[in-house]
Formats: C-alpha cells, structure tokens, sequence
C-alpha cells in the first residue's frame, strides 16, 4: 500500500496512524462500482483503504464471510463505518450483525458524494460519529429534484 501500511494484518493510515475503518456494502456490484468511480474522482490514496464486498441478489454465507473479514481487516479500534446501499436491506442488517463484536455505525443510502466526502475525511483524526454524520449529511444534501425548463437545454 502506497499510503498505509498493514500491522497484523489490519490497514493502518498514512502516517502509520490508526484510523476510523469503512466498508462499503450494496446489491450487485453497488458497492464495488461506487468505489471505482469514486476512486477515479478522489486523490488516488483517500480512498485506498475502503473495502467494498458486493452481496448480488442479497446477504447469503459468501457475503457475510466477505464482510466479517473485511470488518476484521479495516478495525483499528477506531470504529467501523459501514455504509449500505438501503436501508433494512438484507445486507444492511448483514452489517448491522457487525455490532455484536465491532464498534460499528450503519449509513444508509449509499451514493457518489458520500465516498467523495471520505476522501476529504481526516479518519485519523475525526471520530466515527463525526464521519458518519458528514457522510449522511452530504448523501442527503446530494439527492435533489430538479425539473429543467427548456431555457436549461440550450
């Protein structure tokens, strides 16, 4: 890793410090392609030590395997933030599993700016709770309705 370093098998930030852990989590491959687009937008080495596990139809023993060693791996004793793409979603109660031997806080609604808000994210320094509300905040100020006027199309 170009910006982290690994210490019994956990990522460590750049600076050798630890940091707040996240793991992205969706249906198909929601969680994986939202990495890869955010990853082609961040700085190259913000978004390094996310994890994105895909369920595809839904949570099923590969998933949830996937995801426990992705918790595992990411835990600092920091705190995870999990993000899911629906909320109740089977693989959102998949992560919210993780409490039961994890510090853990679920964001729902995973989208683009919540990852490009990441990137920007001191997790070495910001608490689980702060990060979990910038990301929440920021997805939630990203969904807006917009109805163009044809004076927008020229």
């Amino acid at each position: 890793m170009a910006s982290g370093t690994r210490d019994k098998g956990r990522v460590r930030g750049a600076g050798g410090g630890s940091s707040v852990g996240v793991v992205l989590i969706g249906h198909g491959q929601t969680a994986s392609a939202l990495l890869a687009a955010a990853r082609l937008i961040a700085p190259s080495s913000t978004l390094e030590d996310l994890r994105a596990i895909d369920a595809g139809a839904g949570r099923n023993e590969q998933f949830t395997r996937r995801l426990c060693a992705a918790v595992d791996d990411v835990d600092q004793d920091k705190g995870v933030l999990i993000i899911a793409d629906m909320f109740g979603s089977s693989p959102c109660t998949c992560g919210m599993d993780q409490a039961s031997t994890h510090d853990v806080v679920i964001v729902a609604g995973l989208n683009l700016a919540m990852l490009l808000k990441l990137g920007g994210c001191d997790r070495q320094t910001a608490t689980l709770q702060e990060i979990s509300e910038a990301c929440a905040d920021t997805g939630r100020r990203a969904v807006v309705i917009r109805i163009p006027t044809k004076a927008d199309c020229t």
